[in-house]
């Protein structure tokens, strides 16, 4: 018998189409025998048959509605079938778009965490601030973190963005405060889920509670920096601003009278650039460090010493123009520093570079009205000739508990000097600081620094620290122990501190005695200090008290 190589198929029948016997075998015109042929019903219309249907013999069609048509028999397509695994591996890799045409524009308020593309737009408000951290996958590798703030018109929210790669890093590296950017990404993260924990494990300082998070080399996820137009006029309306165009501020004043109970809150300051102070490198724990310093001033004429760290706040403060810029700063850190006030940008600092609100216009007008006075005459410009107020040494106490953290007060008085212990070797009065790692290095054991071994050098590392041994009486208490600054200490003693390390304890003696018990006239000032969180008396000149001054304040007194 002659086999067919492949394998049986039915023939398609060419005639018509009818339904089947009762012994289930299927009738078809070509194979039907001359007495079958005679029962068989007429076959149907062409145009009436459709694949698929159900018919009755000798009945007319019945149509079925049907929820969908049916691929026929020659419609169907074939389509082969492969595992998930054959799929990842032989499939050719598809080539996404850089940005999805799902990327819609979204506002940070409308923001949901879920996997989908958004495009959000902003402006920056924190400066990117960069991490390294060691790759969990392979110890000798790193990522790098970068993180910064934007802000629309109503809200502000987080961007991390890791890099693998410092190639990658630096295509980023340009971007800095005030900035517009846009932001495309697929992963919008709860706080939470970033930072691991509960909310209370980290204090968001946004006002979203999302997180906008993007990875080198994830398909879609980029920032780009807006336009030279966009720059100028988007999001520039300050945020937190009511109908009337005014923003929630605090004086700076008063927030130095309130440095006990407003430093844990955050508060928002409207001030202008006055000048800049100082700009440099310096020597920290952590390696070297730019520190840059502007004075800033407030409508209310208060005035404060600003403090920034980093590279990029110093190149963004170099764009600043003293009495035009002007900026809305929450959450600084307020502080008492050498007895003066100052404002610390931190890294959860917000700053908002000539927003459009009424108070700016306020603190432009006033500074228009006032840049003559504005700054004007600091604390460090008072002589002693302006200091006019005598005070006997209880009247201080008084002075003290009547002030807030912002009052100076200015005074002399007339003074027995009644401790002066430079002459015995338990006395610390010479210290130097390590010029690596600032720690105090003791003059009497001449020994080097016990952290760097780094022994000090010159006459500009020594300093005085007279301010646990001396003390002054007059008639009525005493002043034990006030502050008082290596260079008043020197042009009293009339030794520098080089000189003075160099004096035996024979000498020191002989120099103790030729002051001790004497009467002076002291110059001082009270002013509050941030590590002790109290007001001070620091001492500003010492001098021989002559009976003729002393008789003349006397009568006027009474």
């Amino acid at each position: 018998m002659h086999r067919q190589k492949t394998p049986y198929s039915r023939p398609i029948p060419t005639s018509g189409h009818t339904a089947g016997g009762p012994d289930g075998s299927a009738n078809n015109s070509s194979y039907l025998t001359a007495a079958s042929r005679e029962r068989q019903a007429p076959p149907l219309p062409p145009d009436l048959v459709k694949p698929y249907s159900n018919y009755t013999l000798n009945s007319p069609q019945i149509s079925q509605p049907s929820p969908y048509q049916p691929y026929s028999q020659q419609q169907r397509p074939a389509v082969a079938t492969y595992s998930a695994q054959a799929m990842r591996t032989f499939a050719p890799q598809q080539q996404f778009p850089v940005v999805t045409p799902e990327a819609a524009m979204v506002p940070i308020r409308s923001l949901q965490p879920e996997k989908s593309f958004v495009r959000v737009s902003g402006r920056t408000v924190r400066a990117p601030d960069i991490k390294a951290f060691p790759n969990k996958w392979d110890s000798s590798k790193q990522t790098w973190l970068m993180s910064f703030t934007i802000k629309d018109d109503c809200d502000t929210i987080d961007v991390k963005f890791w890099h693998k790669t410092q190639e990658h890093l630096q295509r980023y590296s340009h971007l800095t405060l005030d900035q517009v950017v846009h932001v495309w990404t697929d992963e919008v993260k709860l706080i939470s889920q970033v930072y691991g924990g509960g909310q209370s494990s980290y204090a968001p300082t946004t006002s979203s509670p999302l997180v906008l998070n993007l990875g080198e080399g994830k398909i879609g996820h980029k920032i780009e920096v807006g336009s030279e137009v966009e720059m100028e006029t988007l999001y520039k309306v300050a945020l937190g601003s009511n109908l009337g165009g005014v923003i929630h501020s605090i004086p700076m004043k008063q927030v130095f009278n309130s440095l006990g109970t407003i430093k844990s809150q955050r508060f928002n300051l409207v001030v202008c650039v006055k000048k800049l102070i100082s700009s440099g490198v310096i020597n920290s724990k952590n390696g070297p460090l730019v520190k840059t310093c502007y004075t800033i001033f407030d409508a209310q004429g208060q005035e404060a010493s600003l403090t920034m760290w980093g590279e990029t706040m110093a190149e963004v403060a170099q764009r600043w123009i003293p009495g035009v810029t002007t900026m809305v700063i929450t959450g600084a850190q307020a502080s008492m520093y050498s007895m003066k006030p100052q404002i610390t940008i931190g890294y959860q600092t917000h700053i908002q570079v000539d927003p459009i609100c009424k108070n700016i216009e306020w603190l432009k007008h006033f500074a228009s009205q006032t840049e003559q006075e504005v700054g004007g005459g600091g604390d460090d410009d008072v002589s002693l000739d302006h200091i006019q107020t005598s005070y006997h040494i209880i009247d201080l106490s008084q002075l003290i508990d009547s002030m807030k953290p912002l009052d100076v007060n200015y005074g002399f008085t007339f003074a027995v000097l009644c401790e002066l212990d430079i002459d015995t070797t338990a006395s610390d009065v010479l210290t130097a600081q390590c010029p690596l790692c600032h720690n105090a290095i003791n003059s009497f054991k001449i020994e080097a620094c016990s952290t760097c071994n780094v022994a000090p050098n010159g006459d500009n590392m020594w300093h005085y620290s007279l301010t646990r041994y001396i003390s002054f009486m007059d008639d009525t208490a005493e002043l034990r122990h006030p502050s008082i600054a290596s260079s008043v200490v020197e042009d009293f003693l009339g030794f520098s501190p080089g000189d003075f390390s160099s004096l035996s304890l024979t000498e020191r003696a002989q120099l103790k005695k030729r002051v001790f018990l004497e009467r002076f006239k002291v110059h001082f000032k009270i002013a509050w200090s941030e590590s002790k969180k109290q007001h001070i008396v620091e001492i500003l000149a010492m001098s021989r008290a002559l009976l003729s001054e002393i008789d003349q304040i006397n009568k006027s007194r009474h």
